[in-house]
């Protein structure tokens, strides 16, 4: 893969068009790839990196404690951006292998994997019982994690069943026979009606005759990553993307150096507020440690504009025309007010509609209320708390230019954001 287009990917959504902001182009492509700071890697095994929405608590397991079997630990970021010394989180841990932390987008669920008692068990050829790592699901209450509870058959089976990934109704995991790694796949099960899909393998060529492990979705949905002992890499385990297509996958490419290196890479998830790859690498002479890659910090527009003016306006959030239906295109102006609203946990906002000046007056003010609400809507999917949340329409109240033609409707149709207080 070359490397401007993976620079792409991480600096995709640090850049739109913002009409009324001077607009700062991303200069030559640079990419910062080290081991996550902090006190978080050790001699031991650490691995399945996860952060919750603001960023601001890193989750991931360990064997570090000498205890036998693997715990889920997290570690708070500090304000220098390096991470604080892990603590075990206890409610999510047992006396037996806890793996494979993820959280969703909205911060409410978490999902790992675990041999604990309850788990399936599997006769071995030598007679013996052995116990399968099944997935399990934890909630969120707003201070605690639940007690884990065993997702239910057909997810859970007499074999490995871990790395877990949520995206809206749709899971991926990564299953083999128990003991038998190198057979593993990634599998998908989506839940309708109250219950999850018999899981099925994803089609080639995300799975082939070789291993392929630890698939996830970017946050829209568009692309998919994992990683896989297939020929041609760079090591034994590569990371991979594809794009998805419907239910088909193409253009495969190696994510390549420095992602990838003559050792085994795994385990790569995207951190949408810190623009930031965090994956898994074997390092020489022990197990994975916890790597990080990113774009140098680019200038936060939308933060500038609303601490300068406590407003800022978009023209470049689109609905379906005459409707409250948001085009995919609006998920990047957006997801960079739903980073600030995380980043900026104490603030509140007021989002309000406009229309153009075309329609009826009635019309278009039952649309602005519409579209306001609509933005909402999504910024609540992303994890942001609807009661910092208000909505307004102005219809065509409040117009920039008074003119009916595209040009100027289009610079009337926009979408305004106001800080209001706490």
């Amino acid at each position: 893969m070359q490397f401007s287009n993976l620079f792409y990917i991480l600096s995709f959504s640090l850049f739109f068009s913002l009409p009324m902001l001077a607009q700062v182009q991303p200069s030559e492509p640079s990419l910062l790839v080290a081991p996550i700071q902090g006190p978080i890697n050790t001699e031991f095994q650490e691995f399945g990196p996860t952060m919750t929405p603001d960023a601001k608590t890193l989750y991931f397991y360990s064997k570090r404690s000498n205890r036998g079997y693997t715990e889920i630990f997290k570690s708070e970021r500090k304000k220098d951006g390096t991470w604080d010394f892990p603590e075990e989180v206890d409610v999510l841990n047992s006396p037996f292998d806890d793996q494979s932390p993820f959280i969703s987008r909205d911060g409410k669920t978490l999902l790992l994997s675990s041999n604990r008692d309850g788990s399936v068990e599997v006769m071995l050829p030598d007679g013996k019982v052995g116990i399968s790592r099944d997935l399990y699901v934890s909630n969120w209450d707003g201070k605690s994690w639940s007690q884990p509870v065993a997702l239910p058959a057909p997810i859970n089976t007499e074999e490995i069943e871990e790395n877990p990934h949520l995206l809206g109704d749709t899971l991926l995991f990564t299953r083999y026979p128990f003991g038998k790694p190198n057979l593993a796949k990634v599998y998908f099960s989506q839940y309708k009606g109250e219950k999850w899909s018999t899981p099925k393998p994803l089609p080639s060529p995300i799975n082939d005759n070789y291993a392929t492990i630890a698939a996830a979705f970017n946050d829209d949905g568009s692309l998919l990553f994992f990683s896989s002992n297939r020929p041609g890499g760079y090591g034994g385990f590569d990371l991979y993307m594809a794009k998805i297509d419907g239910d088909s996958f193409k253009d495969i490419e190696n994510l390549g150096a420095p992602i990838n290196s003559s050792e085994d890479e795994a385990y790569i998830v995207f951190q949408q507020i810190k623009k930031t790859f965090l994956f898994c690498r074997r390092v020489e002479g022990r197990s994975f440690d916890l790597f990080s890659a990113s774009v140098p910090k680019q200038e936060n527009l939308v933060q500038k504009k609303l601490e300068e003016t406590k407003k800022i306006s978009l023209d470049s959030v689109y609905f379906e025309r005459a409707s409250s239906i948001l085009k995919p295109e609006s998920s990047i102006p957006l997801d960079a007010i739903v980073d600030y609203l995380h980043e900026n946990a104490d603030k509140k906002m007021k989002i309000i509609g406009h229309t153009d000046l075309t329609g009826t007056f009635e019309d278009n003010m039952v649309l602005s209320k519409e579209r306001a609400e609509s933005v909402k809507q999504y910024l609540v999917s992303k994890g942001v708390d609807p009661k910092r949340l208000a909505t307004d329409g102005k219809g065509p109240t409040q117009p920039v230019v008074q003119a009916t033609d595209e040009a100027s409707s289009k610079k009337n149709r926009r979408t305004e954001f106001v800080l209001i207080d706490p």
